[in-house]
């Protein structure tokens, strides 16, 4: 317990200095507006090549080589909290499909979304091996803005089916890294599997990431991550 409350005292201490350097008021340079819709797309693993991106794309969230988010994450462990620690989102490896042209960004850490994404100004599009062809990359649709004030909708983790529910916040979402307004919350829940909670402000990013799963032969989810922004940079 003295060792959690130290961790979590020197986390504090860094997430205040961290705050104060990367979200002072910057001057931002245009980035490039990005409107394919490749949902459903098919790619074999040859039209998929490495790339080096120096633009920046606008759309759900900016994506640059420059940009990253810090996230303070608690981790946990058949529920009970482990540690807490200080981790940086950043996409400095891309990728290219060839038949299209759409630029595919790649994350070091797991967010909530997809860890290689492309982002139009509507929706998050992720890039995977299609199921049991290695040799075939599909583009699946994941999040998007939607009508109205909520909808449900069929989704999945890779093979296990699950039921998605997105729907618009009405009060605003504070997190050590500023107090925000009209966010949308996106839920995947594979009953007695795993859930997945994402709070996100276009044009900003994911504000808090919770993910919960059961053991291996267990039917009861119980917290395993739960990630909450406390600065960003962009450029």
């Amino acid at each position: 317990m003295k060792k959690l409350i130290l961790t979590l005292l020197i986390g504090s201490i860094l997430i205040v200095s961290c705050r104060k350097d990367i979200t002072a008021t910057q001057k931002i340079e245009p980035c490039e507006w990005q409107t394919e819709n490749p949902a459903g797309r098919t790619y074999s693993t040859d039209l998929v090549v490495d790339y080096t991106c120096n633009s920046k794309h606008c759309g759900m969230m900016p994506l640059s080589s420059k940009n990253y988010w810090i996230y303070e994450d608690s981790i946990f462990s058949d529920g009970i909290l482990q540690k807490v620690q200080l981790d940086t989102l950043r996409y400095t490896s891309n990728f290219k499909t060839t038949t299209d042209e759409i630029v595919w960004w790649k994350s070091n850490i797991s967010i909530g979304i997809p860890e290689v994404l492309y982002v139009n100004d509507s929706a998050f599009f992720g890039l995977e091996t299609r199921l049991f062809m290695l040799n075939t990359m599909e583009a699946k649709k994941g999040f998007s803005l939607f009508p109205g004030d909520s909808i449900m909708y069929i989704t999945g983790f890779d093979d296990a089916a699950a039921i998605g529910r997105s729907l618009k916040i009405k009060s605003p979402i504070t997190t050590p890294a500023g107090t925000f307004g009209d966010c949308i919350y996106f839920e995947k829940n594979a009953r007695n599997f795993r859930k997945d909670q994402v709070f996100f402000k276009q044009g900003i990013g994911v504000l808090k990431y919770i993910k919960e799963a059961a053991k291996m032969g267990e039917r009861i989810i119980k917290p395993e991550r739960i990630s909450t922004l406390v600065g960003y940079h962009f450029e």
